[in-house]
């Protein structure tokens, strides 16, 4: 299906919410921030040790990063191509890539990481997928990953040896988040029908606003995310489901091991595992940030965990680089291919666009 062919029994989405102007706002705010806080953490660590530490570099190690960077991107394509095989409408791989990443670019210039999601159901439903099992497929995607998180907390916890503070304190809110929004999923898929019989309720509204047309929206497609995600309980799908978890640990593990590359790559002397369990930990807490793509934070909170294994005085330059292949990248690629979205999506003067919200 083409994304000119709308499927009729779905209701539009809603297109995104985000302007030109507001997608500009965002990226200087995380521009600002982010170069902001890089300059600070060279600042602070950077001395004449740094030069001579740069002079050691690796080149090697370098471009294995690159490599790692590269087959974690493709990876986590596949892994949600291969969850979208439940579905009437299968993504193909590049499809799937670009829906991450357009999710991280927006993820980087609104806070809390919170923009991707509409923008990523907006064009989904372009290709024929609903909103409601668009949704099930991103949050399976999530799904997956914090239980294979959660699985490798023992080991990690072994490899990191003694906690800091600051590992605690980490741990304890990355396993508050999620259990709080376990516990809201499940309290939906547990009462349906009173989401239900509420939806109804606010329909009874001769003219409702623009608030309550969105709630109305929102519950109207929670039966679709619902059966969305039992779909992947169905026989025929469990299989799509094991590959999507094979995907997510060689993803993961890619991923992670950028840390260990760079580090590697610096001349500084490293253990993997170690720096694989910072790295996992710190990633985690990131998705929960209120800054644009977590800016500033993330640099503070790498610098915080990475000094217990990386020398003062290439702490700041490991910490640059690593924010560039574990986030900048990534939102620079997903940059480009929204501007190509919204560019082509847009209707041209004086014309309606059919996906735009009835007013």
């Amino acid at each position: 299906m083409t994304d000119r062919q709308q499927p009729d029994a779905e209701p539009a989405a809603q297109s995104p919410g985000a302007t030109a102007g507001a997608i500009a706002r965002g990226v200087r705010i995380f521009v600002i921030i982010a170069v902001a806080a890089a300059v600070v953490v060279i600042g602070l660590t950077a001395s004449r040790d740094t030069l001579a530490g740069l002079a050691r570099l690796k080149w090697y190690w370098l471009a294995a990063t690159v490599g790692l960077w590269f087959a974690a991107a493709g990876l986590d394509g596949l892994r949600l191509a291969a969850l979208s095989r439940a579905g009437e409408h299968p993504l193909t791989a590049l499809q799937a890539f670009e829906v991450i990443y357009i999710g991280y670019f927006m993820a980087a210039v609104t806070p809390f990481q919170v923009g991707g999601l509409p923008l990523q159901l907006y064009i989904m439903h372009r290709w024929g997928i609903s909103p409601g099992k668009a949704s099930a497929m991103l949050l399976v995607r999530g799904v997956l990953f914090y239980g294979l998180l959660f699985a490798a907390a023992p080991f990690v916890a072994i490899r990191l040896g003694a906690s800091t503070a600051l590992l605690k304190v980490l741990a304890a809110y990355i396993a508050f988040i999620v259990a709080a929004g376990a516990v809201t999923v499940l309290a939906g898929l547990i009462f349906p029908a009173r989401l239900i019989a509420w939806r109804d309720r606010l329909a009874l509204a001769p003219r409702p606003g623009r608030v309550r047309r969105a709630v109305l929206w929102v519950l109207g497609e929670f039966e679709s995310f619902t059966t969305g995600l039992r779909m992947y309980l169905r026989p025929a799908n469990v299989g799509h489901l094991l590959l999507a978890a094979l995907l997510t640990v060689a993803c993961m593990a890619a991923l992670f091991s950028m840390s260990a590359t760079l580090l590697s790559g610096l001349g500084v002397p490293t253990d993997a595992p170690r720096a694989m369990g910072l790295n996992l930990l710190l990633c985690s807490v990131m998705l929960f940030v209120p800054t644009p793509g977590a800016s500033g934070v993330a640099e503070a909170g790498a610098a915080g965990l990475y000094s217990m294994i990386c020398p003062k005085y290439m702490l700041g330059v490991y910490v640059v680089l690593w924010r560039l292949f574990s986030f900048y990248l990534g939102a620079l690629v997903g940059g480009l291919m929204t501007l190509r979205h919204l560019s082509v999506h847009r209707p041209a003067r004086g014309t309606p666009d059919r996906n735009a919200p009835v007013e």
